[in-house]
């Protein structure tokens, strides 16, 4: 049976404290995660490669992550820029080829979109209201605040540069 959100933030936590012994359980419940990010993302050979650097990369920094904050957020930024170095380093390039993925892949971007649908609304309740209406904005979620031009922009910037710190597990 695979952990629940909670209980892989309170073994980050634990990691991140120091905790040696949180280390299987979090290794077991990400790895897979790892190995979905890279197959639907890489080449097939590259899959293995990828999730071995996350891991390496999310352990290493385990010392900056907030326990506080979500780890699945942070996880998928570690993922992402790993992902882009490997691709950097294919290719000369960050962008991803387009393949058509097999049902089994599809599959597992399904489920992975959907913890990173969950993941985000988890970053966006930290956010204070102003923060989060103009996210919601952006997002096509709600109104446009009743604020000028400017002020907007303003928020918007302001309000992405938190969304951003809740993703990687900073303080905004």
């Amino acid at each position: 049976m695979a952990a629940t959100e909670q209980q892989l933030d309170e073994w980050m936590a634990a990691l991140a404290r120091g905790d040696r012994d949180a280390f299987t359980p979090l290794f077991r419940e990400l790895h897979p995660r790892a190995l979905r990010f890279a197959a639907y993302r890489l080449p097939a050979s590259q899959t293995e490669e990828l999730a071995q650097q996350v891991l390496v990369a999310v352990f290493a920094r385990a010392s900056e992550f907030t326990p506080e904050r979500a780890v699945l957020p942070w996880f998928y930024a570690v993922c992402l820029n790993e992902a882009r170095r490997i691709q950097r380093t294919l290719t000369g390039s960050e962008e991803v080829p387009e393949s058509l993925p097999s049902s089994e892949r599809l599959a597992d971007a399904m489920m992975e979109k959907q913890e990173l649908q969950l993941a985000l609304e988890r970053a966006i309740a930290t956010l204070d209201t102003r923060s989060a209406e103009a996210i919601a904005f952006l997002l096509g979620r709600g109104g446009r605040p009743e604020v000028p031009d400017v002020t907007l922009r303003k928020r918007i910037s302001r309000a992405y540069a938190r969304l951003r710190a809740a993703f990687d597990g900073e303080e905004p």
